[in-house]
């Protein structure tokens, strides 16, 4: 397959031609903090879309570096609006409120857009008009020590229609849907409130929103990665235990919200409630899993039981296993990146290293011991 250069290194000779359809309106919101380093790449990515963007809005959330002043000072029209630090949740819905579009595309101040993302994802939900919302796959890369892989210049544009069942196993075999590759009609994101990001979460805010996005609507994928994710290389080694602690809080307010609460009043029928019950046991599971590999066994115990009382047979079991010395050694993980993530620094920028939606070992394949400092991903 042929390639375009990388995205780090367009030129005006390499751009593709600006389309002059029209259609549905996008409003692009970039929450953004201490983010001088990584978004000028980022607008770089929105400059040379094939389809501009109705709108871009650059949320600085408090940042002390030049945040500001990268957005102002960049080619591409730019609305700049300044908060005081209250976090990436609070940013996105200012944003979000400012914005005019009718998609809302959702892009971190340090990820990246293929040229023709806005045009394939606008394209796709026109096609798809009983989705609420649409995403595609991506491809990670570590930076600093890595560049992002090349554009590929010939796109397949084939989409899948997923319901929430079928969405909301995506990721149990590699990464999972994230917000920077993910778009939302507005007037299905008004459904879960005039902010729809709940600005109490700090860590899970995805699988909370994008769960009941899909409890709402359909949601349509773009099969082809139009994305590239970046990962820094302090996070690879960031706090595990003390995320596991914050997702169990969304995914608690996920059943609450299926159920009605928070305020929200959805009106969702009881085979939904159904699913979204076992994807919070994935989730229980996975960090309880995790906590306890950190040796936090207590903890990881109480989100497996929690599992169990839902239901989930196989937390059940692993409940149960956890009090024998030799087996539970096996329950506990000391790691969730998926497998293509975690991979060695002689595997690094080969193909190994382009992960998408199928680069990961899921757990359900093998349980690895405590002792191992690559244990599966678990979802």
């Amino acid at each position: 397959m042929s390639k375009s250069p990388p995205p780090s290194s367009s030129t005006d000779r390499d751009r593709p031609p600006v389309s002059t359809r029209t259609g549905l309106r996008s409003s692009v919101v970039i929450a953004a903090y201490n983010a001088d380093r990584s978004l000028a790449e980022t607008l770089d990515s929105l400059e040379v879309q094939t389809l501009r963007p109705h709108e871009i809005i650059v949320v600085d959330d408090g940042s002390t570096d030049r945040t500001s002043e990268i957005a102002n000072d960049h080619a591409i029209d730019v609305t700049l609006i300044r908060t005081p630090n209250r976090g990436m949740c609070a940013a996105r819905n200012e944003g979000i409120e400012a914005s005019s579009g009718e998609l809302i595309c959702i892009l971190d101040a340090d990820d990246l857009w293929h040229p023709r993302y806005v045009e394939r994802m606008t394209s796709m939900m026109e096609r798809h008009p009983e989705a609420g919302s649409g995403f595609s796959r991506y491809r990670a890369w570590q930076s600093p020590t890595e560049k992002p892989s090349a554009w590929e210049e010939e796109v397949d544009g084939g989409h899948h229609l997923h319901d929430l069942d079928s969405f909301l196993s995506i990721g149990r075999s590699g990464l999972p849907v994230l917000p920077s590759f993910h778009v939302t009609r507005r007037e299905v994101l008004r459904r879960l409130g005039p902010r729809p990001f709940r600005e109490d979460q700090v860590q899970g805010e995805a699988a909370f929103l994008l769960a009941l996005l899909g409890a709402v609507a359909p949601v349509v994928e773009h099969v082809a990665p139009l994305g590239r994710y970046r990962m820094h290389a302090e996070a690879m080694t960031g706090d595990e235990m003390d995320a596991a602690r914050r997702i169990e809080s969304c995914i608690d307010d996920l059943r609450s919200a299926a159920g009605g609460g928070l305020g929200l009043e959805l009106e969702l029928d009881a085979g939904a409630r159904r699913i979204i019950d076992r994807y919070a046991c994935d989730w229980y599971r996975r960090c309880g899993r995790r906590l306890g590999g950190g040796g936090s066994t207590g903890e990881g115990r109480r989100q497996l039981i929690k599992a169990a009382r839902l239901g989930d047979h196989k937390a059940a079991l692993m409940v149960a296993a956890s009090f024998f010395p030799g087996i539970s050694e096996r329950i506990w993980i000391r790691g969730w990146r998926p497998k293509a993530v975690r991979r060695d620094p002689a595997a690094r920028n080969s193909e190994e290293s382009r992960v998408d939606r199928n680069g990961s070992e899921s757990s359900d394949q093998r349980i690895t011991s405590r002792t191992s400092p690559n244990g599966p991903l678990e979802r």
